[in-house]
């Protein structure tokens, strides 16, 4: 102990913007910097002064939507990965990291590894102290993209634990979804770099050649069949290319997928608003939803689903990276502080905390 502190601003507690402060050294390196899921929800930064860097672990918006807050910072230099980097507004002072590999931040080595949740989208581990493991959003199940599990030891371990001590596999979820997709037509409001190509590759691969998509997941698609790649695994280039001809929604026919997975934005929001009032097509939501949402009324008012589709690590995948890198304190992420005794008997022997800070 001794070598510095994590600061947990947002995202420890309750589901909220990711953003974690490491002190070490003289130095203050931020963790991700996002807004919501509810929009418009950034993180309290009053009060943090100028940081000298802020590392990203991926693109979603929860993760990087609160750049707008750097002038608040000192507009320090922001490190990401290629995928990540080109979506980020003009003039941010952008410092490459590696997919999977070891790069430098402020002179600290940093380990990186791909993280099975989305383009660009890495964990970290960065060499102070015992080592310290950001894994942003990350999941072991993904069919779409890769995941380069951590191997180093660590002492601190701050961890995706989105979904509590949930259990359920990724093949359970495509079951409950197989009905809906063979009865068609249906409508899958997803995230465009994230779950939704994952599930239309399911489709796809399940035999349907009747697959219609929205702008943003033709764009999402072309992305990963080329500059996007290096986050992929390796058997789905081709299935990829056969999606990226699926042809644009127009009415309600086979399987439709369209962004924002919550239906506040894009074309979802704009069929959500013709077809909400109908009875069909069938209409299904995948991922969190935040309360006053398009998807947070439609499921309440029983015209829509929720069948979930895993993008975060089962309980299961975390007792199993912890036995792995063995650290001396797990502090969980994104998940509410209800989940916080659930997690401590699974992880067991080791110390899990929800303290807004950790000396280390």
């Amino acid at each position: 102990m001794g070598s510095g502190a994590l600061r947990l601003v947002s995202g420890v507690g309750a589901k909220g913007p990711a953003c974690f402060v490491i002190e070490t050294a003289g130095k203050r390196i931020m963790l991700d910097l996002g807004e919501g899921p509810p929009p418009g929800v950034l993180p309290d930064v009053t009060g943090l002064g100028p940081l000298d860097a802020l590392v990203l672990s991926h693109g979603h918006k929860d993760h990087v939507g609160g750049l707008a807050l750097l002038p608040n910072l000192g507009n320090p230099p922001v490190f990401a990965t290629e995928s990540v980097a080109r979506a980020l507004p003009n003039g941010v002072d952008v410092r490459p990291l590696p997919f999977r590999g070891t790069g430098h931040v402020l002179g600290i080595a940093v380990t990186t590894g791909r993280n099975g949740h989305a383009p660009g989208g890495i964990w970290l581990h960065f060499a102070i102290g015992g080592g310290v493991l950001y894994s942003g959003d990350w999941s072991a199940e993904s069919i779409l993209y890769a995941y380069d599990p951590p191997t180093k030891k660590t002492e601190i371990a701050l961890l995706d634990c989105s979904y509590g001590t949930y259990e359920k596999p990724l093949a359970e979820c495509w079951s409950a979804l197989i009905p809906y997709v063979e009865r068609g037509p249906l409508l899958l409001p997803v995230p465009a770099n994230g779950r939704g190509p994952e599930i239309a590759l399911q489709i796809l691969r399940y035999g349907r050649t009747d697959i219609f998509l929205d702008q943003a997941l033709h764009k999402a698609l072309r992305g990963l069949c080329g500059l996007d790649s290096a986050s992929l695994r390796a058997d789905v280039g081709d299935d990829l290319k056969a999606l990226v001809a699926a042809a644009a929604i127009t009415e309600p026919s086979g399987v439709m997928l369209s962004a924002s997975a919550d239906g506040t934005s894009g074309a979802a929001k704009q069929l959500l608003e013709r077809w909400g009032v109908e009875t069909e097509p069938a209409i299904v939501f995948t991922g969190y939803r935040a309360p006053g949402t398009p998807a947070d009324r439609l499921i309440k008012s029983g015209r829509a689903q929720f069948l979930r589709w895993n993008v975060h690590p089962r309980l299961s995948d975390v007792v199993a990276l912890v036995n792995t890198i063995k650290p001396q304190i797990v502090i969980p992420a994104f998940c509410d502080r209800t989940q916080l005794d659930g997690l401590a008997a699974a992880l067991a022997p080791t110390r899990v905390t929800m303290d807004a800070v950790v000396r280390f």
